[in-house]
């Protein structure tokens, strides 16, 4: 990136390309040599790819990706499910429409403050995990049943797949 080292594997040309993309967005960015001695820590996660993971704790998590960064993906335009348990908690986010009836207007400005918007997208806030990505009922029931018994299912009870929906 400051011409010190040529990237002449393709795979390295790709992420080169994308770190140059990701540097053109901000106002000051510069780049330091760490030398091996202090880069203990950088190795150790970069041998975590080849280990075996039968001696780490149940709060070890970790998460095989199952694709370069620098590949492409093609994006599938989300189905927007219309009239959810959401719509009045976003409309009133927006633009602070509420509902007719008095009890329920009430209902939802007191519940308005646990939730926020980021690019459309509703997300629930919380004091002791991330932000949560609040979803409608047919997508709620395809990643409970994908968690349940997919490809990498754990046909477990509905507290631990509850717990995993959570995490992921």
């Amino acid at each position: 990136m400051n011409g010190t080292f040529e990237a002449r594997d393709p795979t390295m040309q790709k992420y080169l390309r994308l770190a140059e993309e990701m540097a053109n967005s901000f106002e000051f960015f510069s780049i330091t040599q760490v030398p091996r001695s202090m880069n203990k820590k950088a190795d150790a996660l970069s041998k975590l790819v080849t280990s075996v993971f039968s001696h780490f704790s149940k709060d070890v998590w970790v998460e095989i990706l199952s694709q370069k960064s620098t590949d492409v993906v093609q994006e599938v335009a989300p189905v927007e499910e219309v009239g959810t348990w959401m719509s009045p908690i976003i409309a009133y986010l927006m633009n602070g429409t509420l509902l007719a009836d008095g009890a329920a207007a009430r209902k939802i400005r007191m519940k308005a403050p646990l939730y926020m918007l980021r690019e459309g997208v509703l997300l629930k806030k919380s004091f002791t995990e991330p932000l949560l990505r609040c979803i409608g009922p047919n997508e709620a029931e395809t990643i409970v049943r994908e968690v349940h018994e997919g490809t990498c299912g754990i046909h477990a009870g509905f507290r631990t797949v509850v717990r995993k929906i959570m995490r992921l």
